[in-house]
C-alpha cells in the first residue's frame, strides 16, 4: 500500500485506469457471454421448438385436409377430375404424413443431444417424444381408413365407403386433443425459453448500465456511445419479447449491426416471422368467425359454450365453372391472384346485403342470410339480390382478368354458377374445443349446392327453389324451370332460373320466358306437340337457351318411351 502511495500521480492515475481497464475488459467478458447465453437460447427457440411447432401444426392441417378430402369423395362422384385431383392429394398428403413424424423425431433427438438444453428442456423434450411416438403408430392406420374410402369410391361402392370413412372418429381424440396437447407443451417449453431469454437479457442491462457509468465516470466517450447502443438494442429485444407474450406478433426490430446484437435481433425477428406462420395457419384452417356474429348474435353467449337452434334461413353455394381446366393454364402466383380478387368481390357483395360469408371451399364459395341480418323474411330477397349483383360484378371483374393473369390473348372465360336454397336448418357454433365455426347445416345446405351442380344441365348460372322465390318474388324477376329430384332425396323439388331484379327484366327476355313456360306447362302435362312448338319458338328467341334445349331432348326420348300415366313432369337428375 505505502508502494501505491509513494507512487507519482501519473502513475496512481495510470494505475486506476489499468484497474478500470481491467474491470472494463472483465465486464465486457460476462456482458459477451450473457449475450452468447441469450442467443443460443434464441437459437433453440428458432432450430427446434419454433420448427417443432411448425412440423405440429403441418400434421394437424393435414390429417384435416385428409379427412375432409376422403368426405369430400363421397360427393363429387359425377366430376371424375375432381375425384383425379382429390386422390393425388391424397397420396402426397398420405406420403407427407409419416415424413413429418420423421422431421420431428430428429429434430427431437438433436435437441436432446444439444448442451445448450437444461434439464427442464430435456424432460420436455422427452415427453413430447414419447407422444409423438404414440402419435405417429396411428399414422398407418388413419391413412388406411382414407385408403380405405378411395378404393371404395373408385369401385362405386359408395355405402362401403360411408361406412369406412365413419372409421375416422376413432382418431379423434389422437389428431385433435392429444395433437393439442403436444402443441400447447411445446407452446409452454418456447415460453419458458423465451422467459430465460429475458432474464438474460436483463442481466446484461445491468452489466452495461455498469459499464456506461464506469465509462462515462472517467470520460471515455466512446465507451459510453457503445453501452449506449447496446443498451437501446437489448432494450428493443426486451420490449419485443414482451409484446410476442402480449400476443403482438406485427413487431419487427431493426436490425443495425452485424455483431452478436444483430445476429440476436435477425434470430429475434425470424422467430417472429415463424410465429406469425403458425398463427396464419390456425386463423387459415380455425376458427373463423364473422364480426358481426360475435357482436350481434354471440355476444356474452360465446363464453357459455356453443349455442345451436333450428331456424328458416337462406343458403348459397357458387363454384367457378371449369376452374380445374382454368387452374391449369396459370402459374400458382396467378391463381392466387385472380382468387383473391374474386373472393374480394364476391364477399363485398354478400356482407353488403346482409350475408354471412360461412367458408371458401377451394374456388367455391358458401353463405348464408339470416335474422337479425336480414330482418323478418327479407334473408331470401337479399340472397337472390346479391346473386345477381355477383353475376353484375363479374362482367367488370372478367375485364380485369386480362391484367390480372397477364395474359393479352387467350383469356380464360370466368363463369360463376350459384344456387340458392331457402329452408330449415340447424345453426349456431359448432365445432370442437379448440376449433369452432358459427354455420349452418342440414338439408337446406345440401340441396342450394346441389343447385349450383344443376346450373351444369341447364346452362344457366342462378338456380333457386321455390321457397326461395316465395319469399322474394317481390323483389326479383325470374323463369319457371323443371321439377326436380335431386341426388338423396325422394321429394320433388321445383327450381326457377334467377334473371334480374324487379322490373329491370329485358324485354326479349321476358318473352323468352312467357313462351318457354308455355312449353313447359304442355310439357307436364305431357302434351309433347304443343311443348315441342312452343320450346322451339323459344329457341328461334334465343338460339343458344339450353333449357329449352334440354326439354326438346327428354320429349324426343319421352316420346319414344313414354313414362306412366301418372307422370307429372318430374325428372330425377343423374349424378353419376
Amino acid at each position: 500500500m505505502s508502494y501505491l502511495i509513494a507512487l507519482p500521480l501519473r502513475l496512481k492515475i495510470l494505475a486506476l485506469a489499468s484497474l478500470l481497464l481491467v474491470a472494463f475488459a472483465i465486464t465486457t467478458a460476462f456482458s459477451t457471454y450473457a449475450i452468447y447465453e441469450v442467443r443460443d437460447e434464441l437459437r433453440t427457440i428458432v432450430e427446434y421448438q419454433i420448427a417443432l411447432s411448425v412440423l405440429i401444426e403441418e400434421v394437424d392441417v393435414e390429417t384435416f385436409e385428409y379427412e375432409v378430402n376422403a368426405r369430400r369423395l363421397l360427393g363429387t362422384t359425377a366430376d371424375a377430375e375432381r375425384i383425379r385431383g382429390l386422390l393425388a392429394r391424397q397420396q402426397v398428403i398420405a406420403s407427407r404424413m409419416p415424413k413429418a413424424f420423421a422431421e420431428m423425431k430428429t429434430a427431437i433427438a438433436a435437441g436432446l443431444r444439444d448442451p445448450r438444453h437444461d434439464s427442464r428442456d430435456l424432460i420436455a423434450l422427452a415427453r413430447v417424444d414419447g407422444t409423438l411416438n404414440l402419435l405417429g403408430r396411428s399414422v398407418p392406420g388413419f391413412v388406411q381408413v382414407g385408403k380405405g374410402v378411395q378404393d371404395a369410391v373408385e369401385a362405386g361402392r359408395l355405402d362401403d365407403a360411408r361406412r369406412v370413412v365413419e372409421g375416422f372418429r376413432a382418431y379423434e381424440t389422437t389428431f385433435g386433443a392429444d395433437l393439442a396437447e403436444v402443441r400447447r407443451a411445446i407452446a409452454e417449453l418456447t415460453r419458458d425459453s423465451v422467459r430465460l431469454a429475458e432474464t438474460d437479457t436483463r442481466k446484461v442491462l445491468w452489466l452495461n448500465v455498469v459499464l456506461f457509468v464506469v465509462a462515462a465516470g472517467i470520460g471515455l466517450g466512446a465507451v459510453a456511445v457503445l453501452a449506449q447502443r447496446l443498451t437501446g438494442a437489448f432494450r428493443r429485444l426486451l420490449e419485443g419479447t414482451r409484446s410476442v407474450e402480449a400476443g403482438e406478433l406485427a413487431v419487427e426490430l431493426p436490425v443495425t449491426s452485424r455483431d452478436e446484437v444483430g445476429q440476436l435481433t435477425e434470430a429475434f425477428n425470424r422467430m417472429i416471422v415463424e410465429l406469425r406462420g403458425k398463427a396464419k395457419i390456425r386463423e387459415t384452417f380455425g376458427q373463423f368467425l364473422d364480426p358481426r356474429l360475435i357482436t350481434r348474435v354471440l355476444g356474452e353467449e360465446a363464453k357459455n359454450g356453443g349455442v345451436a337452434e333450428r331456424r328458416i334461413v337462406t343458403v348459397f353455394f357458387s363454384d367457378i365453372k371449369a376452374f380445374s381446366t382454368l387452374s391449369e393454364q396459370l402459374t400458382a402466383d396467378v391463381i392466387a391472384r385472380m382468387l383473391n380478387g374474386y373472393f374480394t368481390t364476391m364477399t363485398k357483395i354478400i356482407r353488403e346485403r346482409n350475408g354471412i360469408v360461412d367458408k371458401y371451399i377451394g374456388d367455391a364459395v358458401m353463405a348464408f342470410w339470416t335474422p337479425p341480418f336480414s330482418p323478418g323474411d327479407q334473408h331470401a330477397a337479399d340472397a337472390c339480390l346479391a346473386a345477381l349483383a355477383q353475376q353484375a360484378a363479374l362482367h367488370e371483374f372478367r375485364s380485369e382478368l386480362s391484367n390480372l393473369t397477364g395474359m393479352r390473348r387467350n383469356v380464360p372465360d370466368f363463369r360463376v354458377r350459384m344456387g340458392i336454397a331457402t329452408g330449415e336448418v340447424v345453426i349456431g357454433t359448432l365445432g370442437s374445443e379448440t376449433t369452432k365455426s358459427y354455420t349452418v347445416i342440414g338439408d337446406t345446405v345440401n340441396l342450394a349446392s346441389r343447385l349450383e351442380g344443376a346450373n351444369k344441365l341447364y346452362g344457366t348460372s342462378i338456380l333457386v327453389t321455390e321457397d326461395t322465390l316465395r319469399l322474394a318474388h317481390h323483389a326479383v324477376e325470374a323463369r319457371d324451370l323443371d321439377l326436380i329430384v335431386v341426388a338423396g332425396k325422394t321429394e320433388p323439388v321445383r327450381i326457377y332460373e334467377l334473371l334480374a331484379p324487379a322490373g329491370e327484366l329485358q324485354p326479349e327476355l321476358a318473352e323468352l320466358r312467357g313462351v318457354f313456360e308455355e312449353g313447359l306447362a304442355a310439357y307436364r302435362t305431357a302434351r309433347w306437340d304443343v311443348a315441342e312448338r312452343k320450346l322451339r319458338d323459344a329457341l328461334r328467341l334465343a338460339p343458344d337457351d339450353v333449357p329449352s334445349q334440354t326439354l326438346l331432348g327428354r320429349i324426343a326420348a319421352l316420346q319414344v318411351d313414354p313414362p306412366p300415366a301418372d307422370w307429372n313432369g318430374v325428372w330425377t337428375l343423374d349424378h353419376k
